[in-house]
């Protein structure tokens, strides 16, 4: 009797902990090989701003139709820029017999495959399993995709947070942070005339020459004003958007030119809409030569009580994605008092 009494207590405990260890393993169904669907176990993964590149195990089926990216969007660090979860689950298992070394190396692009676009965050959540323990890992840092895609990568530098500081309008119209390296244009006793009270922006030393003369494209500019009512140029919320509607019907088709629709959206509680159009600029220079780039430019106009506001960033396009968080910034930042 006392030989089946203490038996009792360690079969109890022996059945929780395999009830527990079930529980815990049934919670995600992982694909650790070719042959198992589910969540896929990634030998490698390289990840970018406009998409990511992984490796899987293969028996020699395995395709990106192999796969689907489960997409998870949550509120991200703007109300503009959402945050994404990606999971890598594989649908159909690879049965063939081959013997793949390497695994497969499957790219996706974040706008084409997953409808992903704009202003964004995101993370792959599928875990990445460590390097066979006899393998040499002195190079693990750098992914095999890489390394067999590019030969030479540039060194690493450090980046630094561009410095920003607050500025509030004359008679208290708006404030929001501006980037102090940007050269600032400000006139309040003309904008009272005009009643438009404005603040431009442009980002100096950008420039490069071109054919070998000292001529520069024209520098990043970014711009803050309130449109008030009965301001010089007679404009109001609806007729700003009405004439970037009218330049968009005109120039649908253009190779030139492209007007992309507006988009509704919240500014600091506000209604506001974005608009966004990059077109083809040919500067002439003198009797043979003519500067050529596109210019890319958004505008964010959003709501007042009474008049509007509007928030601009303008660039040669060779210079837009460095300088646009600088903008991102100012609009996160944007405190309107009217």
């Amino acid at each position: 009797m006392k030989y089946s009494v203490q038996r009792i207590p360690r079969l109890i405990s022996l059945a929780l902990v395999l009830s527990f260890s079930h529980d815990t393993a049934a919670a995600v169904a992982w694909s650790p090989g070719p042959r198992q669907t589910g969540e896929i176990v990634l030998d490698e993964a390289v990840t970018g701003p406009g998409g990511f590149v992984i490796r899987v195990g293969s028996n020699g089926c395995t395709s990106k139709n192999s796969f689907e990216v489960v997409v998870n969007k949550k509120s991200g660090l703007t109300a503009l820029a959402p945050h994404y979860e990606l999971t890598i689950v594989r649908k159909t298992p690879d049965e063939c017999k081959a013997i793949v070394e390497d695994g497969a190396v499957i790219a996706y692009d974040l706008k084409r495959d997953l409808g992903i676009s704009g202003n964004y965050t995101y993370v792959i959540t599928n875990p990445v399993s460590s390097a066979h323990p006899f393998v040499d890992t002195s190079e693990y840092y750098l992914p095999k995709i890489v390394k067999d895609a590019v030969t030479d990568l540039p060194l690493p530098r450090e980046v630094r947070p561009e410095p920003f500081e607050k500025f509030t309008a004359a008679q208290d119209f708006f404030s929001c942070l501006l980037p102090v390296g940007w050269t600032r244009s400000y006139d309040p006793a003309g904008d009272a005339k005009a009643g438009i009270h404005q603040i431009q922006l442009t980002k100096t030393g950008l420039a490069r020459p071109e054919d070998g003369e000292k001529f520069y494209f024209p520098h990043p500019l970014m711009y803050v004003g309130y449109y008030a009512p009965g301001n010089s140029e007679g404009k109001t919320y609806e007729s700003y958007l009405a004439d970037y509607d009218r330049l968009r019907q005109k120039n649908a088709g253009s190779r030139k030119s492209s007007y992309s629709k507006p988009v509704k959206t919240t500014v600091a509680g506000r209604e506001a809409t974005i608009t966004e159009y990059e077109v083809w600029q040919e500067v002439p220079r003198g009797p043979l030569f003519a500067t050529k780039y596109w210019l890319k430019a958004r505008f964010v106009v959003v709501k007042a009580k009474r008049g509007f506001y509007v928030l601009a960033f303008k660039s040669p396009k060779v210079f837009y994605d460095q300088n646009f968080p600088a903008f991102q910034a100012v609009l996160d930042s944007f405190a309107p008092k009217r």
